[in-house]
């Protein structure tokens, strides 16, 4: 645990960039720091490795003062990766990545295993990118080297002062992705700088919002936006506060495993007592081999026909499905833009694993109203 002890930062000209901060960061967390700029959150995670020292205060580190050890050794225990990324143009990828191995003698043969299970668990082929310069590789693929490089010599913690800001969207969204499917293998205690709060709601196991070098509000994601402490929390996670706090929850943990279904080799009747039976205006179509979604048939259609394939409204499973980590706030995104009131969700390779209805995502809705999201006319019902 890192822990944080009426902590002041104060410069000689008076400023407070943190004013008296006391804050426990759980091991094997990630913790977001948060606030608007100037707030003193990226001198706060400085001071935990001392790169910033403290005017007053304490920063315990498993109930050890930081500055009970040298610096040397308290770096050595924590990995550092920052939005510059900050890579030696020219050294190799490897020996970037093994720098903290080396300064810490490990054996050779050690520190090329480790590099190349580092860049494996970042998505990067050994064989393709240990000799390569970073000047060879995106934007992305460096970023993905400097996580490797700060969990070079594995630290039980890392400080990441907006490792993803100097992206673009669509690759930060799948490095935020990968990063955290890391996190759940690897279960660092992690200090997370960035100034999105929506960054801050996907990343957080914990989020500190601060103001002015002060500690306003230390929850879950969940917490601060369902309980916003006072205004100036309000404000500063936004009026959709109820559309940010569907994005907490995963389609695996809401859908129905159990959908009505129908295989493409199924006669009409079926399709019709599978969707009476269940209550529902229709049924989904899947290939009875492979089991992927083929798409789907109503009570309408399947009372006018007398083949299923007939009745069948065919359609990709990429047109009309969510994927089982998508988020709730996909799901309702999806059904406005499609229209539908209860959407498919598939596998990675299309397999129908269940549905999502607009009456599940209402159910984590438990806001004052004048926060609820505002559904379209087509999505009032249930199918």
């Amino acid at each position: 645990m890192i822990e944080f002890v009426n902590v002041v930062k104060e410069y000689p000209n008076g400023f407070r960039a943190v004013d008296n901060l006391s804050l426990q960061l759980p091991t094997g967390e990630i913790t977001v720091l948060i606030g608007p700029s100037g707030c003193g959150k990226t001198t706060s995670m400085r001071m935990i490795n001392r790169l910033i020292d403290t005017t007053r205060g304490e920063i315990l580190i498993d109930g050890r003062s930081n500055y009970d050890m040298s610096v040397v050794e308290l770096r050595r225990k924590i990995g550092y990766a920052i939005q510059q990324i900050g890579l030696f143009p020219h050294m190799t990828i490897f020996e970037n990545v093994a720098i903290v191995p080396r300064l810490l003698k490990w054996q050779d043969s050690r520190i090329r295993k480790r590099v190349d299970e580092l860049l494996e668990l970042v998505g990067l082929n050994p064989d393709t990118y240990r000799d390569s310069y970073p000047r060879q590789l995106s934007g992305g693929q460096q970023q993905r080297v400097g996580v490797a490089r700060a969990l070079g010599a594995d630290p039980p913690i890392m400080l990441m002062d907006e490792p993803f800001g100097a992206i673009d969207p669509i690759t930060r969204e799948i490095l935020q992705d990968e990063f955290l499917q890391i996190q759940e293998r690897v279960g660092k205690t992690i200090v997370f700088v960035t100034h999105d709060i929506d960054e801050a709601i996907k990343m957080g196991d914990r989020i500190a919002i601060l103001r002015d070098g002060r500690l306003v509000q230390f929850d879950t994601p969940d917490t601060i936006l369902s309980n916003p402490i006072n205004r100036f929390v309000r404000d500063f996670v936004g009026t959709d506060r109820a559309l940010k706090r569907l994005g907490l929850y995963r389609v695996s943990e809401l859908m129905n495993t159990n959908p009505p279904r129908v295989f493409m080799s199924d006669n009409i009747n079926k399709a019709l007592e599978q969707i009476e039976k269940q209550g529902v205006l229709s049924a989904f179509v899947v290939d009875e081999e492979t089991g992927v979604l083929k798409g789907w048939v109503d009570r309408e259609n399947a009372r006018k026909n007398t083949s299923l394939l007939d009745a069948m409204s065919e359609s990709g499973h990429g047109d009309i499905a969510v994927r089982e980590n998508a988020t709730a706030r996909d799901v309702l995104s999806a059904m406005v833009n499609r229209g539908f009131r209860v959407t498919p969700v598939v596998d990675s390779k299309g397999r129908l694993k269940g549905s999502i209805t607009l009456a599940a995502l209402q159910e984590l809705n438990d806001m004052d109203n004048d926060y609820a999201p505002t559904l379209p006319p087509a999505l009032d019902t249930e199918e």
